[in-house]
């Protein structure tokens, strides 16, 4: 058990990626405090990890009102392992962009981080192996087109856990963050079980697939473990391989291929090398 006897909360909780990472921890023997605005989604996934055997409760919190992160940190008693997984995705381009929803992207992305961060500390400072995994993004540094403020929220997220790694070494709390590539969510899951002409194209990822978001769970929990007791200031890129070599929109042909779930199986698309 990884997590035994540890406490966690997780924000962006009600989401798929989220939940997957409080049913990975709440596995491991860690006490998972689910937080999101949407509290009712949040309250069933805990329920979830209820059912079976976990010690795990919904909090609501709006991640960017400091008085209500401030509230949620003041009321526990303790806390081991902070994953500052909450985030929303807008495509705006540049010229069609308002400042409010430039400020929108960035205190929901790149604030939240921060302040969630500050209050978190004072009872980090006290854990035993204390941790923080914030969620960041291949779009940190792999533009593309429609995504200014996303991409420079989640690039801040990088600069940001640097520097609170560096600040928390004296105090013992390890500093991480991940920058997940494309991960199928629930509704993309569903279509390609549903339907035939469904498909997803992998010409960018050299395992010839997308992920999971227990996949990106799965590396959460080696970031917030003693498994990674030494591993301070990094981003690790959960991507399968994809941010290596789309470059200059250059792709090999023999990735050049669709996937579709259920039979596993890849499907060659035909294809020219010219």
């Amino acid at each position: 058990m990884l997590l035994a006897n540890r406490k966690a909360l997780i924000t962006g909780a009600a989401g798929q990626l989220g939940a997957a990472i409080a049913e990975r921890f709440a596995a491991e023997g860690c006490a998972v405090r689910l937080a999101d605005i949407h509290v009712a989604k949040a309250e069933a996934a805990a329920l979830r990890l209820r059912q079976m055997g976990a010690d795990a409760a919904a909090v609501t919190m709006d991640v960017t009102d400091e008085e209500a992160v401030q509230r949620v940190f003041s009321e526990l008693d303790s806390l081991d392992i902070l994953v500052n997984n909450a985030g929303v995705t807008r495509i705006n381009k540049i010229g069609d962009s308002t400042l409010e929803q430039w400020n929108e992207l960035l205190h929901i992305n790149l604030t939240s981080v921060f302040l969630c961060t500050k209050y978190a500390w004072p009872l980090l400072q006290h854990a035993k192996a204390p941790a923080i995994v914030n969620m960041s993004s291949t779009n940190a540094f792999q533009m593309n087109p429609g995504l200014p403020a996303y991409s420079a929220a989640k690039s801040g997220i990088i600069a940001f856990t640097q520097q609170t790694a560096l600040e928390g070494a004296a105090d013992r709390i390890r500093v991480n963050s991940i920058s997940p590539g494309k991960t199928l969510s629930a509704e993309m899951q569903r279509q390609l079980a549903e339907q035939t002409d469904f498909v997803i194209d992998c010409d960018c990822y050299p395992l010839g697939r997308p992920g999971y978001p227990e996949e990106v769970a799965n590396a959460t929990l080696f970031l917030a473990s003693d498994l990674a007791s030494f591993v301070n200031g990094v981003n690790l890129v959960v991507d399968g391989g994809m941010s290596l070599q789309a470059v200059g929109g250059l792709v090999r042909s023999d990735l050049r291929r669709h996937w579709k779930s259920g039979s596993y199986t890849f499907a060659p698309e035909a294809t020219s090398d010219n």
